[in-house]
């Protein structure tokens, strides 16, 4: 049994449409306009237990609203997400409690050097930890399981 399951996952947000100017505004007050976007579209993956994954893509692909809906914190409008056989929304105490996210990491990757280089330069000034971690990018970056996600996943 997978640790984590995703199955068709859909994220779907309604955003305010408004036209430009004075007017715009008034009218979007008494009758707003409200246009739909995927963050995520038909999402599905598996994690066993053991297995280590990356969750890479372009900006706006989707990841961090997908691992949002794996925490809890946001719920899917359609599909099904499976945390240690927990629905993650529905038992978010329980769900955190087992799991841990942390946001916000951009700045200590380089947009112009590859994964594997961040990863290195930030090994190098981690006092200790420098050969835990050039030990664990290895491991990744050479895992035989390791696989790309299929094309539009995440888009």
């Amino acid at each position: 049994m997978p640790i984590i399951a995703v199955d068709k996952a859909r994220k779907v947000f309604r955003v305010a449409r408004k036209q430009p100017g004075l007017i715009g505004s008034i009218k979007a007050l008494f009758r707003p306009d409200f246009k739909k976007i995927a963050a995520v579209d038909g999402v599905s993956f598996t994690v066993e237990a053991g297995e280590m994954v990356g969750y890479i893509g372009v900006n706006g692909a989707g990841k961090s609203t997908t691992i949002k809906m794996l925490t809890g914190i946001l719920v899917p409008t359609s599909g099904q997400i499976s945390v240690m056989g927990r629905v993650p929304h529905r038992q978010r105490v329980a769900n955190a409690a087992e799991i841990g996210v942390v946001f916000g990491q951009r700045t200590q990757l380089w947009w112009d050097l590859p994964l594997i280089e961040s990863l290195n330069l930030i090994g190098r000034h981690l006092p200790g930890r420098a050969d835990t971690l050039s030990s664990a990018t290895g491991r990744v970056f050479r895992h035989p399981g390791a696989r790309r996600a299929p094309p539009g996943a995440g888009a």
